[in-house]
C-alpha cells in the first residue's frame, strides 16, 4: 500500500496581494414562494463566508454534511449565481461581472468533482472529455493539440493508449486522474478539489494526493480542498477552515487549528477522529440535539442549540467572527473582550425590547381577530356593490306636452268617424 509522504513546505511571499479573497459570502435558494412568485422562505447553504487564499497555498474546508462547503465552492466558480458578498479573483470582483466576461476567466478556475463516475461523459473517450474545453478556449494551436493532451495524460499518471479509450473501462482511482488531467489541462491557477478522494480505497487515496501535491509544487496551483476526512485535510492543507450551518465559524493556520483549537464545535469534530492505538482512550465530545434547518437556523450562535458552554446571550445575539490570535479566526462568545461583552449586552437590550414591540404588535392583531364579524365584512362588500334603484321617469301622458299629444289624437279618431 502506497504510503502519503511527509509535507513540504511551500515558501511564499506573503506580502503578495491573496489570489482568491472572498468578502461576506452568500448563497440562498428559495424553498417557497407567494402567489405573484415572490420567494418567501430560503434555504441559506452559505451564509457570511470569508477567507483570503495566497497564490500556491491550500486551503481546507471541512464540516458535517450539508454545511455548504460544495455550495460554497461552485459559488465561488459561479455556477451559481452569487446571492450577496464579493469575490475577488486576481484583483478583480468578479461576482458582478456579466457571464460573457467571466467566460474568459473560467481557465483560470476549474474543479474536480467528488464523483469520478458520474462528472465523465460515458459517450466521450478520454481524449475528448480531456481536451474538450482545451479546443474551446484555444490554449494550444491546433497542430500541437493531441501531443499536449498525451503530455498532460503522462503528467496525471495515465498511459497514452488511453486516449481513444471510454470512462466506463477504467477504474475508480483512473477515472479521477482522468478529472484531475481534464481540469489541469486548462493551466489553471485555482483548483477547487470537491473531495476527490472520498470515493476511492486507501491506497489510491494517498497516490492521489502525493500526485495533487506533486503538480502542485511543479506547476505553484493554489487548491481549496474539501473533504470529511480529518487525516487528508491536516497532510495537504496549509491553512483550514471550518463550517457549521453555512458559516465559517473557525479559520487560520493548520497547525493553529490542530494543536490549538478555540470552538466547541471544532472540538467536538476533531474528537471524531479515531486513533490508531488500542491503548488510548478517546474522550469523544457528543453534540447534544440535532442540526438545525438552513431554512430556518436558530438565532444568535448557530451552534447554540447544540453547545455544552451555551450561555444566555448565545441565543439572542451571533457571536462576532474576529481575529483571537494572529491569523486565527473564531466565531464565538468566550472569547469576547470586555468592551465586546458591553456591546453584545446592549445588542441583547435592543433585540429584547423589539421581541416585546413584536408581542404587542401580534396581541393587537389577535384581538382584532377576535373581534372580527365575518358578517360585517359581507354586509359591508354588498353595500358597496348593491345597485341604486333606478328614478322612475314619468309617462308622456302624464306630462302637458303629453296631454296635448293625446287630445290631439281623440279629436282626429273623432273626426274621421
Amino acid at each position: 500500500m502506497s504510503e502519503v509522504r511527509q509535507e513540504q513546505t511551500i515558501t511564499l511571499d506573503t506580502e503578495q496581494p491573496p489570489l482568491l479573497e472572498v468578502k461576506d459570502l452568500k448563497q440562498y435558494f428559495p424553498v417557497s414562494k407567494n402567489i405573484l412568485g415572490k420567494p418567501t422562505k430560503f434555504l441559506k447553504a452559505v451564509d457570511g463566508v470569508s477567507f483570503s487564499l495566497q497564490k500556491g497555498k491550500t486551503l481546507g474546508i471541512v464540516g458535517e454534511s450539508g454545511c455548504g462547503k460544495t455550495t460554497m465552492g461552485r459559488t465561488v466558480l459561479r455556477l451559481y449565481d452569487v446571492t450577496g458578498g464579493e469575490i475577488w479573483f486576481k484583483g478583480q470582483e468578479v461576482s458582478k461581472i456579466k457571464n460573457r466576461e467571466f467566460n474568459k476567466l473560467r481557465p483560470n478556475m476549474q474543479m474536480i468533482f467528488q464523483d469520478p463516475y458520474a462528472s465523465l461523459s460515458p459517450r466521450l473517450t478520454v481524449g475528448e472529455i480531456i481536451g474538450e474545453a482545451v479546443r474551446e478556449h484555444g490554449i494550444v494551436p491546433k497542430e500541437e493539440y493531441q501531443d499536449y493532451i498525451l503530455k498532460v495524460m503522462k503528467m496525471c499518471g495515465l498511459q497514452p493508449h488511453y486516449f481513444e479509450r471510454y470512462p466506463h473501462e477504467f477504474s475508480g482511482g483512473q477515472r479521477q486522474r482522468i478529472c484531475i488531467a481534464r481540469a489541469l489541462a486548462l493551466k489553471p491557477d485555482l483548483v477547487i478539489c470537491d473531495e476527490p478522494v472520498s470515493a476511492l480505497d486507501v491506497s489510491i487515496q494517498a497516490q492521489i494526493i502525493n500526485m495533487l501535491r506533486d503538480l502542485q509544487k511543479e506547476l505553484n496551483l493554489t487548491y481549496v480542498f474539501i473533504s470529511h476526512d480529518l487525516s487528508v485535510v491536516k497532510h495537504i492543507s496549509d491553512e483550514v477552515g471550518v463550517m457549521y450551518l453555512g458559516s465559517l465559524v473557525e479559520y487560520g493556520p493548520k497547525d493553529s487549528i490542530f494543536n490549538n483549537t478555540l470552538h466547541p464545535y471544532t472540538k467536538a469534530l476533531f474528537s471524531a477522529v479515531p486513533v490508531p492505538n488500542p491503548h488510548v482512550k478517546m474522550n469523544r465530545i457528543l453534540l447534544k440535539g440535532d442540526i438545525p434547518s438552513p431554512v430556518n437556523p436558530p438565532k444568535g450562535c448557530k451552534f447554540h442549540t447544540r453547545c455544552e458552554h451555551c450561555m444566555e446571550i448565545c441565543g439572542k445575539v451571533p457571536p462576532i467572527y474576529k481575529e483571537v490570535e494572529e491569523g486565527h479566526f473564531c466565531a464565538c462568545h468566550l472569547y469576547n473582550t470586555v468592551e465586546e461583552n458591553e456591546q453584545c449586552v446592549a445588542r441583547l437590550h435592543e433585540i429584547e425590547e423589539q421581541e416585546k414591540q413584536e408581542e404587542l404588535e401580534n396581541s393587537k392583531k389577535v384581538f382584532n381577530l377576535k373581534n372580527f364579524s365575518f358578517q360585517k365584512l359581507v354586509d359591508t362588500v354588498k353595500s358597496k356593490f348593491k345597485k341604486k334603484p333606478k328614478e322612475e321617469t314619468p309617462e308622456p301622458a302624464q306630462t302637458e306636452e303629453g296631454k296635448d299629444i293625446k287630445e290631439d289624437k281623440e279629436n282626429d279618431g273623432e273626426e274621421k268617424a
